[in-house]
């Protein structure tokens, strides 16, 4: 069930504040880089990567090094089946597992990454009774807080309750950190902590390789290109996309049109493309390796995500990394924090084919293409300044430890 766990000290004892247990629902890419920072950058933290799950909705194929200590209580299970009415006694079960992990180890913080189930709801509840702070992760952000009437009341009772039992709450941005405060969260109790993906092997990526992804899927070196990333879903709006890059199409004759991912709509979506663009819209599929993901930026101008609503969004970090204009809905986490109207990008009203147009004309004009991408890297590292995961973290480490300074 472990991998790579450390030994404690001569005493069998953890010193205080030493061991961290990090509660995911499945390994994937994002979590990945994450954790290699944390382990690397808060060398006096012992952490450990918990997974309540095998797999996730994507079929990513990498290794989990030893050095984020791995730790899995899912073994062939997938994440999407923890909410299930039929997998609650399950998921109860799983918890109890965890919390008798987390007495072995002697694990003094924890961090829940969400809390939609009933196992992450029993560790919650007894790191308050047993004083361990848990720190609460949520990708949620206000524009998706949509409950009406009675659900809505019920929504306020619970996860107001979930809040108050936390140390802190961990957001991924500013939409995420109105959401908590919606729900009863001090300011002084929120950290950014968002997702990130690999900036390094984005910023390192060699020429040979973009190369060699232009070749195998076909991407001419005298076209530009828009991009999307992401699963083949309805919330997406892959459709909304298509539409408006028909609509632009006649005026924008030197662009192509990229859709990396897969999902249940691919059929329905390839049914809509006009037999006059078949040629102009590239269906990459899905893509297991992050650096030919990657290379696809590179070899790209814009990443437009059309998205009905998208708690947070790695693509668009890994578009700003990589150099790109963005156009994306006004409801995405990460655009809130890294798309500036008419400084890299666009931003448009969910659902608006209208308003995607007229991002997209503005974005691939001659005069402007250029420009906007060239200010993307600094909008990011303007958000990597103000919304870092590791200091995020660190600031939460500081609140928890005088928190029980004043026990």
């Amino acid at each position: 069930m472990t991998a790579g766990i450390p030994q404690p000290g001569k005493d069998g004892a953890q010193p205080p504040w030493q061991s961290l247990a990090i509660i995911s629902n499945s390994h994937t890419p994002y979590r990945l880089a994450l954790h290699l920072r944390i382990a690397r950058e808060i060398p006096e933290i012992r952490m450990f990567s918990l997974y309540t799950h095998e797999s996730s909705n994507a079929n990513w194929k990498f290794s989990v090094p030893p050095e984020i200590n791995p730790v899995r209580f899912g073994e062939g299970e997938d994440c999407g089946d923890a909410d299930k009415p039929g997998n609650i006694l399950r998921e109860w079960r799983r918890g109890g597992r965890i919390i008798r992990w987390l007495k072995t180890n002697d694990i003094r913080l924890v961090v829940v990454m969400g809390y939609n189930d009933p196992g992450r709801l029993r560790i919650i509840r007894w790191c308050r009774r047993q004083r361990v702070p848990c720190f609460l992760f949520g990708d949620s952000n206000i524009h998706g807080d949509r409950a009406t009437g009675w659900r809505a009341l019920l929504k306020k009772l619970v996860v107001s309750r979930i809040v108050r039992s936390c140390a802190g709450i961990l957001a991924c941005g500013s939409l995420g950190k109105d959401y908590f405060l919606k729900y009863g969260a001090q300011p002084e109790q929120i950290f950014y902590f968002p997702y990130e993906p690999d900036y390094r092997l984005i910023a390192s990526l060699p020429e040979e390789k973009v190369t060699e992804v232009k070749r195998r899927f076909g991407l001419a070196d005298n076209r530009r290109r828009v991009v999307y990333s992401g699963r083949l879903v309805d919330v997406k709006r892959v459709d909304l996309l298509l539409l408006a890059f028909f609509a632009v199409a006649e005026q924008r004759p030197q662009w192509d049109l990229v859709i990396v991912g897969d999902g249940p709509d691919r059929a329905k979506l390839a049914a809509m493309v006009r037999p006059e663009y078949v040629d102009r819209v590239i269906w990459a599929g899905f893509i297991d390796d992050q650096a030919a993901v990657s290379a696809i930026y590179r070899a790209s101008d814009v990443l437009v995500l059309p998205s009905d609503f998208e708690p947070w969004a790695l693509v668009i970090n890994e578009a700003a990394a990589a150099g790109l204009a963005i156009v994306s809905s006004d409801v995405v986490g990460a655009a809130a924090e890294l798309v500036r109207e008419n400084v890299n990008g666009r931003l448009f009203p969910a659902g608006d084919l209208q308003g995607l147009i007229r991002a997209l004309l503005d974005v691939t004009e001659f005069e402007t293409i250029d420009r906007m991408k060239a200010a993307s890297p600094g909008m990011l590292s303007d958000w990597r300044k103000r919304g870092d995961p590791v200091q995020g973290l660190r600031q939460a480490l500081s609140h928890a430890r005088t928190r029980s300074d004043n026990v």
